[in-house]
């Protein structure tokens, strides 16, 4: 074989050699590392990594370590709030979550339209405003309402007059009356004079007394000449004369005193009619005015002289306090009975509307006074007042309208919100539960703390089940009898949050 042939043989030789060396050089490096390692644990010497393996394992370190341990001595525990329960099993009742609806309270919502037609003079509430219980919402110009106030007015004017009318004509008769039966008696007329001077009666005390005094005259006269004809001194002619006088003024005297008995009451009678009439004609009037949303205090008040122009001026009034949500006029606007002007409403207090499933109708009976909710973004629940159950399927969706009160005072509640609505089922049977209160979110996740140790606390990531009656099932990550900080667990979430900024610094 010649020189070229051998040097490509000679060039693999070489590099295979560089190969095996480089292999047997690794062999050597990887045995001379365990030696080492072997080494260095039997002189007791671990490595950084393993030390940190086995501490964390023994000291109980990782997501429950003591990353996740909070002290607390318990001379504070007062003043945040710590309560610290054992945990353990109890009998709670299955929950089942529905879609539910926040909407306005129907009791307190309000649709403001004018009773009158007119023109806007002036609005004052602007939309969202809150407004008080029989606020001024706004004044319309209505001839309507200055017609109907002049026109009570009047009316009153003219009851007035009847009043007086009616009240003269009852003294008249009653003072007439009383002089007649005076005078029947034959009492002496300087003594009617002093008996009646003072009391009113119009023409009918001249009339009666006219009549009374001829006919005492008359019967003076006939007396005096049958005293002279019995001794026959005078002729027996002028003694019939003076007779047929004095039944003539008898007569007379009669039937004044009659007619005048049935003169005074008669127009009484008609006075006090009169009267009635125009009290009437007040009460229509006001009814007028009522029906318009007027009370008795506003009507006294009414002066064409005082008011003006003004006397047509119409207020709407908001009928109990509220939120104006929605707001339809302008100044100068025209507006008529069938414009709805505003719309109020309560919202310190809604309406829970849930509908529920022809097959899940059964959950109804477990259904007490009171329904819990929440958010579908939070956990933290309200509650609602059942007033209704629902007796009949809507024949669309073929579900039942459950309806409870929801108290909003702070607002926090919105109409048109979706929620979760627990309805309470079937009994779990005996299962791990704790008070709600004890759970807290952390990271996105459900944890409670435990007490591992005088002062010291352990956040512990549980797997909670179903919430009914302000407990919560724990399915795992927490056993039985161990101690629950059941309230004041947010003074410990915080004290871990700046243990960690702290850390992370």
């Amino acid at each position: 074989m010649n020189d070229e042939a051998r040097a490509p043989n000679r060039s693999q030789r070489r590099g295979t050699g560089r190969w095996l060396w480089a292999v047997a050089l690794m062999c050597g490096v990887v045995i001379g590392g365990a030696g080492a390692t072997w080494w260095w644990r039997g002189a007791g010497i671990r490595a950084p990594a393993a030390e940190h393996d086995e501490e964390g394992e023994e000291h109980g370190h990782g997501e429950h370590g003591a990353e996740g341990v909070v002290s607390l001595p318990r001379e504070k525990w007062s003043a945040a709030g710590l309560q610290v329960e054992p945990a353990r099993k109890r009998q709670i009742s299955g929950v089942s979550w529905f879609t539910g609806k926040v909407v306005l309270n129907e009791d307190r919502l309000a649709h403001v339209y004018s009773l009158v037609e007119g023109r806007v003079h002036s609005v004052h509430v602007d939309f969202g405003d809150d407004v008080p219980a029989n606020a001024v919402l706004a004044v319309i110009d209505s001839p309507e309402v200055g017609s109907a106030k002049l026109e009570l007015v009047r009316a009153r004017l003219q009851a007035e007059i009847a009043r007086v009318n009616s009240q003269w004509k009852r003294q008249i008769s009653d003072n007439t009356r009383a002089l007649i039966e005076a005078l029947e008696k034959g009492t002496p007329i300087t003594q009617i004079d002093q008996m009646f001077a003072d009391k009113p009666m119009g023409e009918n005390r001249q009339a009666l007394l006219s009549a009374y005094a001829r006919l005492h005259k008359s019967k003076a006269d006939y007396e005096r000449l049958s005293s002279l004809a019995s001794q026959n001194v005078v002729a027996g002619k002028q003694l019939i004369t003076a007779k047929a006088a004095l039944e003539a003024d008898e007569a007379t005297f009669l039937a004044l005193r009659e007619q005048l008995k049935f003169t005074v009451w008669q127009e009484a009678l008609m006075a006090e009619q009169e009267r009635q009439q125009a009290e009437q004609a007040v009460a229509v009037a006001q009814s007028k005015l009522f029906i318009l949303g007027y009370h008795q205090d506003q009507l006294k008040e009414i002066d064409p002289e005082k008011e003006g122009e003004e006397i047509s001026h119409y207020e709407i009034r908001v009928p109990f306090a509220g939120t104006v949500i929605k707001k339809n006029v302008v100044l100068a606007e025209r507006v008529g009975r069938d414009t709805e002007m505003f719309t109020i409403a309560d919202l310190s207090v809604l309406w829970l509307q849930v509908d529920i499933y022809q097959k899940d109708l059964p959950k109804l009976q477990h259904v007490g006074k009171t329904l819990r909710f929440r958010s579908p973004t939070s956990d933290h629940e309200h509650t609602a007042e059942v007033f209704y159950r629902g007796d009949i399927l809507d024949p669309q969706t073929r579900t039942l309208r459950l309806l409870a009160r929801v108290a909003n005072p702070e607002r926090h509640l919105k109409a048109g919100m979706f929620v979760e609505v627990a309805l309470p089922g079937e009994s779990l049977g005996t299962v791990l539960a704790i008070p709600a209160s004890a759970v807290i979110e952390i990271e996105g996740r459900s944890a409670v703390f435990v007490q591992v140790g005088e002062g010291r606390f352990e956040r512990r990531w549980v797997d909670v089940g179903d919430r009914n009656d302000g407990m919560v099932q724990i399915r795992s990550g927490l056993k039985e009898g161990e101690a629950v900080v059941v309230r004041g667990a947010f003074s410990l979430k915080s004290e871990l949050l700046k243990s960690k900024i702290s850390h992370s610094h």
